[in-house]
């Protein structure tokens, strides 16, 4: 069974942070997305093993199993459980005789691989119905799927137990040679011993008002399969909010730079800009000083329950021109001279006048 480095797919250490898993996680998100990789097979696989890896190193409780017993760790507890469960009185009793550890593992692999008295077979005891688990993926969005919500088609990728060794990863090859109740087992062909094979559908999910970085939305039955009837667990998408090329995310709110020309600050100005719901015009007052902060009410991301929507905030950046035509330096200087002339200029550099 080959084993996948989860750390090798997020390129970090294995000792490195929580922090710096999620922060290599949303780098290569970013840069393997489908969305920005259209028909691009390579770079949709990359992604897919970038979720699976962080899904796993990005819980604690996870990592832990996976850092302890491998990348089929899941596997193994499943595994563990159930020899716990059917390890009862006279389990493993074979011919009369106490069995040790190699006996009870024929017995375990037999329950699952077909041995005579193994599932199906005389004197099995029974496997009970078992739930499935909850599982959670991350789900990519842009400030404009945030706004705008509607629905948005997304490919789950997953695995359900093999139908061949019954989610073991071994299937019987016959009877030993040392003895007739011992059972010899081998590598399921269909899975390769990983005990799941691989699922893929397409689904439309509903992106809701009111999401923000963080927020989840379940998907009930869409999670792990249950074992012998038992209700499918749920799917969580946890929503991941991408970087935008102008807007910060804040909570609910939005904040970005807004430049302007310094006789724009110095004068005011009526100036075009972008918000996620179209292009609105700002007034900048006369005599603005760099750093002032204009107030779009409303202009932020919605909030649940139709309760409004955050506020969008534009801090001024004031700039000046790096190609001077020779008018525009003659009023340049003009204008210096002027400023000489009325005093008072550099005081207002406070302390940074030598």
């Amino acid at each position: 069974m080959d084993f996948k480095d989860y750390y090798k797919v997020l390129g970090v250490e294995r000792a490195a942070s929580a922090d710096a898993i999620k922060a290599a996680y949303r780098k290569l998100a970013r840069k393997y997305h489908p969305d920005l990789n259209p028909g691009d097979k390579k770079a949709e696989e990359r992604f897919k093993g970038i979720n699976e890896a962080y899904d796993v190193l990005g819980d604690p409780a996870k990592r832990k199993k996976y850092d302890e017993l491998g990348s089929n760790w899941e596997q193994i507890i499943r595994d563990q459980e159930f020899a716990r469960q059917h390890a009862g009185p006279g389990v493993g009793d074979f011919g009369g005789a106490a069995a040790g550890a190699e006996d009870f593992s024929d017995f375990f692999q037999a329950f699952f691989g077909g041995h005579p008295f193994g599932r199906g077979g005389a004197g099995a005891a029974p496997r009970r119905s078992q739930a499935g688990e909850d599982t959670e993926h991350e789900f990519p969005l842009t400030l404009e799927e945030l706004v705008a919500g509607g629905k948005r088609s997304v490919r789950l990728s997953g695995g359900e137990p093999c139908g061949t060794c019954g989610g073991s990863g071994r299937v019987s090859a016959g009877p030993s040679n040392q003895g007739r109740r011992r059972t010899v087992s081998t590598v399921c062909p269909t899975c390769r011993g990983e005990g799941q094979v691989a699922r893929s559908q397409t689904i439309e999910v509903t992106i809701p008002k009111g999401l923000k970085d963080g927020s989840r939305i379940r998907l009930a039955g869409l999670g792990g399969r249950g074992v012998q009837g038992g209700k499918p667990g749920d799917l969580y998408l946890r929503v991941r909010v991408l970087p935008h090329r102008v807007f910060r995310v804040d909570g609910y709110d939005l904040h970005a730079e807004l430049p302007v020309w310094d006789d724009e600050a110095a004068l005011g100005a009526e100036i075009a800009v972008p918000t996620l719901s179209g292009s609105v015009v700002v007034r900048v007052p006369p005599q603005t000083q760099a750093g002032r902060r204009l107030r779009l009410k409303g202009k932020g991301l919605p909030k649940t329950s139709g309760d409004g929507a955050g506020d969008l905030y534009w801090d001024i950046v004031i700039m000046g021109p790096s190609d001077l035509t020779p008018k525009e330096r003659d009023l340049y200087e003009a204008l210096r001279r002027l400023r000489m002339e009325r005093g008072g200029r550099d005081s207002i550099r406070g302390g940074f006048v030598p």
